[in-house]
C-alpha cells in the first residue's frame, strides 16, 4: 500500500485559498485514459463493454457513463483495466456533482489499485479536486500534498496541476522556499510530460534565484536538473564556468528582473555586487559577458572612468585587425557616453566593412544608441547594389517590428528605395505606410504618412500589376483621413468585393447616407454568403448609430435566425442580452 501524507503536514489552517483552484480547472479536460498497449490487452467482449462505457463518455452522457462502468466492473472485476474503469466511474460520479460518492470510489483506486501508479494518482487528484469543488480547501491541500510528495504519482500528468496549486499556495502564505521546491519538482519532473506546465514553473523558479533571494550555486542546480532553461530540454554543459547558454540566460534574468525603485537603491547594489562577484575571471573571451560584467560594476561602483577602462581592456586585449563586429559592439556598448562612441566610430573603415556589418551598425545607431541621422548616413554606405531585394525587405520588417524607435520610418522607406525592382519597393513602402496609419495599431504617425501614402497609392495605381492593391490601399488611407468620397471612389476601381463594399459602405454611413450604406451591406449579404453574417450585424450596427433603435433590434434577431452558428449570432445574443431584451420575437433583417 502506497503511502499517504498524514495530516500533521499540514500546520496552518488555509483560510484564504480559494484562489488557488483556479489553475486546476483546464484538469477537468485532462482525462486519464488506456493506452493502444492496454487497450490491446482487453479480450473482445472486455473491449466492446469499455468501449461502450468510453463512447458514453466522452458524449458527456455521464449517467449511461456512470451505468455502463458499473455493468463492466461487476462484469469483468479480474480486468486488467478494472481500476481505469473505476476511476472514470468516479468521474462520471463527479461530472455529476455528486462528488462525496466521488471521492469513496477514488479511494476504491487508491486501497485495491496503489500499485497502478497512472490510476491511483489520478484518483488522488480527483479527490483533491473533488474536496476543492465542495469549498473544502483544507481538505484538498491534504489530498494534492499526498499527491506532490509520493515521487511515483508526483510524476503523472495531473501531478502538475497539483504541484503549481500548492506551490503558489505556499508562497501566497509567505513559505516562497517550499513553494519554489514544489516548482522546481513540476520543472524537472514534467519537462517533456507538460512542457506548458514545466516551462511556466522555471519561469517562477529562475527569478526566485536571480532577484528574490538570489543564489547561483542552486541557479546552477536547477539549471541541470531541468535541463536548461530553453524551450525544450538538453543536457547541460558540463561546467557553468564554460557554459555560455547557461551564462547568457542569467544575464537575460539579470537584465529582465533588475527594475528597483529609487528607494531600493542599497537592494539595486547588493543585486549587482552579487551577481558581478559570482561572474568575476568567468568567461574571458565572451565579450557580451564581460560587456555585462562591467555595466554591473558600473551600476553599485558609479565609476565611469573604470567602466570604460574594463571595456577597453577586453576590447584591445582581443581585437584582430579588420574585426568590424566588435567595433560595433562596442559603439553600442558605449552609447551612453558619447565620446567614447565617437572614438570607436572612428575606428571605421567603411570601404572594407561587409554589408552585413553596416548594416548591423545600423540597426545598433537605432537601438541601442538611439541616433537616427547617423544611422541613416551609415544605411547610405551600404552596397544596396549587392543586396538582394529580399533581403532589403527584411531590414523593412525589422524596422516595422521597431516602429517606436526614432528614426526606423526613415531607414525603412529608404530601404525601399533601394529594391533592384522599383515597383516592388514602391509597393513594399505602400503597405508600410498603410500599416502604420491604420487606426487600430495606435501609432504615433507621422503628419506625412496619410499625404505621402496617399500621393504613392496615387502613383502605384497606374502600375498594372499592383493597380487593384493600390486602389483599395490608397481607399482605406483616404477614408481613415476622412476623405470620404474620394474613398468610394477608389473602392469602385479597386473592384475587390465583399471588402471593398463593406468600406464603402462605412464610408456612406459617415457622410450621413444610411439607406445607401445599407443597401451595400445587402449586396454583401445576398451575394458573398462567406460574408453574410458579417455584412447582416454592420446593418445592425448602422441603424444602432442612427438611433433608429426598433431596426437595430429586427436585424440583431434576424442575425440569430439566419446565421445561428456564426461568430456574429453570439454577439447579436449578446447585444440583445445588454438591452435586457428577448431573444426571440423578430423574424429577421429589416426589408
Amino acid at each position: 500500500m502506497r503511502r499517504l501524507l498524514q495530516t500533521a503536514l499540514l500546520t496552518t489552517v488555509f483560510s484564504a485559498l480559494t484562489a488557488i483552484c483556479l489553475p486546476l480547472a483546464h484538469a477537468h479536460g485532462q482525462e486519464t485514459g488506456l493506452t493502444n498497449e492496454e487497450r490491446a490487452k482487453l479480450d473482445t467482449f472486455e473491449g466492446v463493454t469499455l468501449d461502450k462505457a468510453d463512447k458514453v463518455f466522452v458524449a458527456k452522457d455521464y449517467p449511461r457513463a456512470l451505468a455502463e462502468y458499473d455493468a463492466f466492473i461487476v462484469q469483468f472485476p479480474e480486468s486488467k483495466v478494472t481500476p481505469y474503469a473505476i476511476l472514470r466511474k468516479g468521474r462520471s460520479l463527479q461530472e455529476l456533482q455528486k462528488r462525496f460518492e466521488a471521492i469513496k470510489v477514488y479511494q476504491e483506486v487508491i486501497d485495491f489499485f496503489p500499485d497502478d501508479v497512472k490510476y491511483a494518482a489520478a484518483a488522488q487528484f480527483r479527490i483533491g479536486q473533488c474536496h476543492s469543488e465542495n469549498g473544502d480547501v483544507e481538505k484538498a491541500m491534504k489530498a494534492w500534498l499526498a499527491l506532490a510528495d509520493d515521487a511515483d504519482y508526483a510524476k503523472e500528468p495531473l501531478g502538475a496541476a497539483a504541484l503549481n496549486a500548492l506551490a503558489d499556495n505556499l508562497i501566497k502564505q509567505g513559505k516562497a522556499d517550499e513553494g519554489i521546491k514544489r516548482f522546481e519538482q513540476v520543472a524537472v519532473n514534467f519537462r517533456t510530460s507538460s512542457p506548458d506546465a514545466a516551462r511556466g514553473a522555471i519561469g517562477r523558479v529562475v527569478p526566485y534565484y536571480i532577484r528574490t533571494k538570489p543564489d547561483a550555486e542552486k541557479l546552477r542546480e536547477f539549471y541541470v536538473a531541468a535541463k536548461t532553461f530553453e524551450h525544450g530540454p538538453r543536457d547541460a554543459g558540463a561546467d557553468a564556468a564554460t557554459d555560455g547558454l547557461y551564462w547568457q540566460r542569467v544575464r537575460d534574468n539579470i537584465r529582465t528582473n533588475a527594475e528597483f525603485t529609487d528607494l531600493q537603491k542599497d537592494q539595486r547594489d547588493g543585486f549587482y555586487r552579487y551577481w558581478a562577484g559570482k561572474m568575476q575571471g568567468q568567461m574571458p573571451a565572451d565579450d557580451g559577458f564581460q560587456i555585462d560584467l562591467a555595466n554591473y560594476i558600473r551600476a553599485y561602483e558609479r565609476d565611469d572612468a573604470a567602466w570604460a577602462q574594463r571595456l577597453d581592456k577586453q576590447f584591445a586585449d582581443r581585437q584582430k585587425e579588420g574585426d568590424y563586429a566588435r567595433v560595433v559592439q562596442w559603439i553600442g556598448a558605449f552609447a551612453p557616453k558619447k565620446e567614447k562612441v565617437e572614438e570607436y566610430y572612428q575606428k571605421l573603415d567603411f570601404a572594407k566593412m561587409s554589408n552585413t556589418d553596416i548594416q548591423n551598425l545600423v540597426y545598433t545607431l537605432l537601438e541601442t544608441n538611439r541616433d537616427p541621422e547617423r544611422a541613416k548616413a551609415a544605411f547610405a554606405k551600404l552596397r544596396t547594389a549587392e543586396i538582394p531585394d529580399e533581403a532589403k525587405g527584411n531590414m523593412l520588417n525589422w524596422c516595422q517590428q521597431r516602429w517606436q524607435l526614432p528614426g526606423s520610418r526613415d531607414v525603412a522607406l529608404l530601404a525601399c528605395q533601394s529594391f533592384a525592382n522599383a515597383d516592388a519597393g514602391k509597393m513594399q513602402a505602400l503597405r508600410y505606410l498603410h500599416w502604420r496609419c491604420h487606426p487600430h495599431h495606435g501609432h504615433v504617425r507621422m503628419e506625412k504618412d496619410f499625404p505621402e501614402g496617399i500621393a504613392l497609392a496615387t502613383d502605384m495605381q497606374k502600375v498594372p500589376t499592383h493597380a487593384k492593391e493600390a486602389f483599395s490601399i490608397g481607399g482605406n488611407l483616404l477614408q481613415w483621413s476622412g476623405k470620404y468620397e474620394d474613398a468610394i471612389k477608389a473602392y469602385q476601381q479597386a473592384d475587390s468585393p465583399p471588402q471593398t463594399l463593406l468600406w464603402t459602405s462605412e464610408c456612406l454611413a459617415k457622410l450621413g447616407k444610411l439607406d445607401p450604406a445599407v443597401a451595400q451591406l445587402r449586396e454583401v449579404e445576398n451575394f458573398f454568403k462567406d460574408s453574410a453574417s458579417d455584412a447582416a450585424l454592420r446593418t445592425a450596427y448602422l441603424y444602432r448609430d442612427a438611433g433608429i433603435k426598433e431596426k437595430y433590434v429586427r436585424t440583431l434577431r434576424g442575425v440569430l435566425k439566419k446565421y445561428p452558428k456564426s461568430g456574429q449570432s453570439s454577439e447579436a445574443h449578446q447585444r440583445l442580452e445588454e438591452m435586457g431584451l428577448p431573444i426571440g420575437g423578430g423574424v429577421d433583417t429589416d426589408d
